[in-house]
């Protein structure tokens, strides 16, 4: 009986976790109802970050946690943030270079399946599986 009740418990746990890949951010709700961004740190999304930043925008040389990679030593590129301009996939911390016709320019953005997947400025998620340019 305890062992059925542990398994069940595991499993309604387990469900409200959402899977993620390093380098991908997910929208989140603060506690005061702005909208916030969790970085991915390996396959489950950290805590809800609060502060107005926007992810991906900071520059390498500003201390902080950085990417939980941990790969981008010194002399390394300098990889490009969520919104910013790019040219291949691997211009950007996400690893998605999406040309955006409408705006008529490639950005790095984040997969997604929810508005919630997309942080601020994204006003959300596209019809093509990404965030959307704002």
């Amino acid at each position: 009986m305890f062992g059925l009740w542990i398994a069940a418990a595991l499993v309604a746990a387990c469900a409200e976790v959402r899977v993620c890949y390093d380098g991908e951010f997910g929208a989140c709700d603060c506690d005061d109802g702005a909208r916030g961004y969790q970085p991915c740190g390996g396959e489950t999304y950290g805590q809800c970050i609060c502060d107005g930043t926007t992810p991906g925008l900071v520059t390498a040389s500003v201390g902080g946690s950085g990417g939980a990679g941990g790969a981008g030593g010194a002399g390394g590129p300098t990889l490009l943030g969520f919104m910013e301009e790019c040219t291949t996939d691997e211009d950007c911390e996400s690893g998605n270079c999406f040309f955006y016709p409408g705006k008529g320019v490639s950005l790095c953005t984040l997969s997604c399946t929810t508005a919630t997947d997309c942080p601020p400025p994204s006003p959300g998620c596209n019809g093509m599986g990404v965030c959307k340019a704002p």
